[in-house]
């Protein structure tokens, strides 16, 4: 046998890695995907931050909910990843790939194909152009670098012509899901304190990341900075290193870490302006770093008093739906702004709640939760998944009429389209 083959089917116990009790009780779990309760929880309260935040309801940072997201899906895929390869999972990335696919693309092309049926049934003024592009772009999960070159976003065009500009952040995640598993595979493939050379990595790529996205904003019209994978991993890779090297510190310190980071994450989500200087230069990272702590808290202390307020039942609802209450919360909020224009804010914003946890709920019950839990193999699955996604592709490509400009008569197109 090959010296590589050797070391890729090495379990990392024998790669010098003495995984703790919390490591250990993951690799137990036969499916690879235990969860952690409390880890729901904070799932609930990341998407309910950008839900006040896009619903203009008082709290500027709250879009910070996003990097929470990615903290925690850092650690979630790379626990799984570690967990397939304690197994001795041969290419386990594959593996990866397909139970993402099942897990996130149905109900993303379900959220597509209602976005694209409102906009054959209504046809609202000057949105087609835009939704049409955006709809190729997330099917292919570039919708980041989409929104970077057409301009499209919270500074170029407006957001109320953009009901498919919150799925950016599923393109970094996603590009994130096609990369890090090999990053990751090729750093435990190496001899000799593989496991380490991972956490290194781990750690000096988040650093690179925080750094381009400090390089990259430009005052005034930060897209590249907010919206480029480049600069947005950073969160992603912290979540890695907590789920690389989890730190079990004295209880009394560990509570006392956990607190101030809450507090942090509390002050930055509601004072951080999402086009200041502030936020590409330290804020980011500071809210990467303390998403980070209190993750590493939540998976070592199940019985802490954070994590009983995070297991309650109304955060543990809305934390496992927070995927399908994110995909559908701005589509929702676009469709009551342009459909139900007399509706005072605070009716737009209560409605669009409802209306998008029962889309969510019903997402979740009846799309989400089947296709997860299908036994079908990858060849049964991928095609289906394609053939639905091509048809969306062929609906976003039917020929729009370009919109005309009341006042100079000027045919307009593209993104800028009113």
């Amino acid at each position: 046998m090959k010296r590589g083959t050797a070391l890729a089917s090495t379990p990392l116990t024998e790669l010098g890695w003495a995984p703790d009790r919390f490591t250990r009780d993951a690799f137990a779990d036969p499916r690879g995907n235990s969860r952690i309760p409390s880890i729901d929880g904070l799932r609930a309260l990341a998407v309910l931050g950008v839900v006040v935040f896009h619903f203009e309801l008082g709290l500027p940072g709250g879009f910070l909910g996003v990097d929470l997201f990615f903290v925690i899906s850092g650690f979630v895929i790379t626990r799984l990843l570690l967990a397939q390869r304690e197994r001795n999972q041969r290419r386990p990335w594959l593996d990866f790939w397909f139970r993402r696919a099942k897990r996130l693309l149905p109900a993303v092309l379900l959220v597509v194909a209602a976005v694209q049926a409102w906009m054959l049934i209504q046809n609202p003024p000057g949105l087609r152009p835009t939704v049409n592009g955006q709809t190729r772009a997330a099917l292919t999960y570039v919708s980041n670098w989409y929104e970077i070159t057409a301009h499209i976003g919270y500074w170029a065009v407006g957001t109320e012509t953009a009901p498919l500009s919150h799925l950016w952040s599923l393109a970094v995640e996603e590009q994130f899901y096609m990369l890090w598993p090999l990053v990751l595979a090729a750093a435990l493939a190496l001899p000799a304190k593989a496991p380490r050379r991972a956490l290194a990595a781990a750690i000096a790529l988040a650093a690179v990341s925080y750094t381009l996205a400090h390089h990259w904003y430009d005052p005034g019209a930060p897209d590249r900075a907010y919206l480029g994978t480049d600069a947005r991993a950073g969160a992603l890779l912290l979540g890695a290193v907590v789920a690389l090297r989890p730190v079990r510190l004295p209880a009394p310190l560990a509570a006392l870490l956990t607190a101030v980071s809450v507090v942090v994450l509390g002050a930055l989500w509601a004072t951080a302006d999402i086009d200041s200087a502030a936020l590409y230069t330290w804020q980011l990272p500071v809210a990467g770093l303390a998403a980070a702590v209190v993750v590493n808290a939540l998976a070592h202390t199940p019985t802490g008093a954070l994590s009983r307020l995070l297991c309650s039942a109304p955060l543990q609802w809305v934390g496992l739906r927070s995927y399908p209450i994110y995909l559908w919360h701005w589509p929702v909020w676009i469709f009551l702004g342009i459909e139900c224009p007399a509706l005072s804010h605070y009716a737009r914003a209560a409605g669009g709640f409802i209306v998008a946890l029962v889309l969510a709920a019903v997402s979740y019950a009846l799309v989400e939760q089947p296709v997860r839990a299908c036994s079908l193999r990858p060849l049964v699955i991928l095609p289906a998944l394609i053939v639905c996604s091509a048809l969306l592709a062929g609906a976003a490509l039917l020929p729009v009429t370009a919109p005309v400009d009341a006042e100079s008569g000027v045919v307009v197109t593209g993104p800028n389209a009113p």
